[in-house]
């Protein structure tokens, strides 16, 4: 058994590496946001006023309002101890599954999904802040059964996580949104790494997964999603839809070359709308173009730099919920970056997962800023910090 740690106090330790870090995203993605949807450039923008009327600032606007939002969600997670998450995570789980089903029972499609409540000119999508709570939630399980028998290796500790995970999981996958699937699948899996699952688990998930994947081709696939899974290995099949949004993603990516054309300047294919949805899905080939190779490279590396801190936050961590914390939020925002980074290099189908930090909505920008505050939460008390 294991015994929980002795805390004692010590001052609190603001992340400066977070806030950074985050800062340093943020700013370059509201620059990158006015970037790819200004009317198109033509060199003649000689004057400050010339170069100003180019600009669209109907998205920025909304979006430097989702951030404060945003931010006013991060600050109490940041200060206070994440143990006081506790109380709060039946529900929070509850309500987030209410949201879902109501989706699922008369929710409105919006680009082929169900995930989405239209609130007048704005959208909330609860699968984004039902993510957050997932790693809360399973964290807390996860960890309180560590704590008390160790590794998970009893069937019931095993089963009672995987039905915390698969509620809001199925519900999620009937609304047709596979890429939000894949996030929750990825953060039940890091968080039962940390608490040292039984390999026998492990090996038996991964036969369940080829044969649920087998089952779900034969019975549950429509012939429209199993048109996109064909369509993602060879987009030629749909040169008027999906496949050809990918090909001219690579293709905007390709014309960047290694440094790029640079922002704000004429002969962007991104501001000729050649990708849709190019403030969200797609912002990350209009990266790639406006500062090539090279660009790209960097901002990966800062996200890389992000994910390594807050991987060794979760070592450092006060105990195993805060491991979990961190590692949930880690796994959570490196699957975003790798399925939205993929996708616009044409190596994962096109499944509407955002860049975080970078792409416009104000669901994700909260989720987020939610796993920064924890993060922020789970460092300043790695060493015991106070309690508030």
């Amino acid at each position: 058994m294991n015994k929980r740690p002795i805390r004692t106090k010590a001052p609190y330790r603001v992340d400066i590496i977070t806030i950074v870090l985050v800062a340093a995203l943020v700013l370059f993605g509201l620059v990158s946001l006015l970037n790819v949807l200004s009317d198109p450039f033509d060199g003649t923008e000689t004057s400050f006023e010339a170069f100003f009327n180019r600009l669209n600032f109907q998205f920025f606007s909304r979006q430097v309002a989702n951030i404060l939002i945003s931010l006013a969600a991060l600050i109490p997670l940041a200060i206070f101890d994440y143990d006081k998450y506790k109380p709060f995570t039946k529900v929070a789980y509850i309500v987030c599954i209410v949201l879902l089903a109501l989706l699922v029972i008369a929710g409105e499609s919006t680009r082929g999904a169900l995930g989405w409540y239209n609130l007048g000119t704005r959208a909330f999508q609860p699968s984004e802040i039902t993510k957050v709570v997932l790693i809360v939630v399973l964290g807390k399980a996860a960890s309180e059964i560590y704590d008390r028998r160790g590794p998970i290796s009893a069937l019931r500790d095993f089963l009672r996580l995987f039905l915390i995970f698969f509620v809001p999981f199925l519900l999620v996958i009937l609304q047709n949104d596979f890429g939000t699937a894949m996030v929750m699948l990825i953060i039940f899996g890091g968080i039962l790494f940390c608490v040292r699952i039984r390999w026998r688990y492990v090996i038996g998930g991964l036969f369940a997964m080829g044969v649920g994947g087998i089952v779900s081709w034969m019975v549950v696939l429509t012939d429209v999603q199993k048109e996109r899974i064909r369509v993602f290995l060879d987009p030629t099949r749909d040169l008027e839809g999906a496949g050809l949004n990918v090909l001219h993603a690579k293709q905007i990516i390709g014309s960047g070359g290694f440094w790029g054309k640079g922002y704000f300047t004429k002969g962007t294919l991104i501001q000729q709308g050649y990708v849709p949805i190019r403030h969200s899905d797609f912002i990350f080939s209009g990266i790639g173009e406006g500062l090539g190779f090279f660009g790209a490279m960097m901002l990966i590396i800062v996200f890389f730099l992000l994910l390594f801190h807050w991987l060794h936050t979760a070592l450092v961590a006060r105990d195993t919920f805060g491991r979990c914390l961190a590692v949930g939020c880690t796994v959570m925002l490196a699957a975003h970056i790798f399925e939205n980074v993929a996708m616009n290099l044409g190596a994962m189908p096109v499944t509407g997962i955002p860049l975080p930090f970078i792409s416009y909505g104000g669901s994700n920008i909260l989720a987020s800023f939610a796993c920064v505050g924890i993060a922020m939460s789970v460092y300043a008390r790695a060493a015991g910090g106070r309690q508030l």
